[in-house]
């Protein structure tokens, strides 16, 4: 026959369970903060934007570039810059997920939401931010004031909210619109510098006879300028980009 004693420490241990079972309900029963919704990157520059999902605590961001993650932070904001980890040549991505306060049990963390659009960094771009340095968009380029050096650039009023579109082609810039320039010159808002997409529409690379002068257009499309080596010799290139003739 088990003792009093015995019976007791059972009970006692079945009311601890009750217990422990009954404050795991609270935590089971959290609410799962909403999936982040409308991401999307400013108009002009690498800043991340996404809604804001009420009762969040902070937000954990993963940055992609071609697919792959390179890098993941967390903010209380609602939008973060990205340039100084956009260093890199490539096609970038993000995605973006509401975290609730770590000792919070009445949220837990929202899913993952969708992929933003590609926000393409050239290699040009990509050096401008790897160096911190800023680009002269008055005094350089096709038509830079005070050179009197070239006409003014063969571009009439372009519609905004642009972006780089590329296929087996080539790279065109296509507007919000639909349209894309043909013959002219083009300087990207991101990075200010200056690009050429020929009769077709698609990027110009390599050597470029414009209003009776020489440009050079490097891989990634942008103009040059100052010095530099192009197949083994040496040139220079006006603030404006013409070649200087020696």
């Amino acid at each position: 026959m088990r003792s009093r004693s015995y019976i007791k420490k059972l009970a006692l241990f079945m009311i601890a369970g009750v217990m422990m079972l009954g404050a795991a309900v609270p935590a089971s029963a959290a609410t799962r903060l909403d999936t982040v919704s409308d991401t999307y990157w400013d108009e002009d520059d690498p800043i991340a934007h996404w809604d804001e999902v009420e009762d969040a605590y902070q937000y954990e961001v993963y940055l992609y570039r071609d697919d792959s993650r390179t890098a993941t932070i967390k903010t209380k904001k609602t939008s973060y810059n990205f340039k100084s980890k956009m260093t890199t040549e490539g096609d970038y991505t993000f995605r973006v997920r509401a975290l609730a306060k770590s000792s919070s049990s009445s949220y837990r963390d929202g899913y993952w939401s969708d992929y933003s659009d590609n926000f393409y960094v050239s290699a040009s771009y990509a050096e401008v931010l790897k160096s911190g340095g800023k680009i002269d968009t008055v005094n350089s380029g096709p038509g830079a004031l005070g050179t009197g050096a070239v006409a003014e650039p063969d571009i009439s009023v372009v519609p905004s909210g642009g972006a780089w579109q590329r296929n087996d082609h080539g790279w065109w810039y296509s507007y919000a619109d639909g349209s894309w320039l043909t013959a002219a010159w083009f300087q990207d808002p991101a990075s200010g510098l200056w690009y050429y997409f020929g009769d077709d529409g698609y990027m110009v690379t390599g050597w470029l006879t414009w209003n009776d002068n020489q440009y050079y257009l490097n891989d990634s499309g942008a103009m040059v300028t100052g010095e530099q080596t192009i197949s083994g010799a040496a040139y220079y290139f006006e603030p404006s980009g013409i070649l200087e003739m020696k």
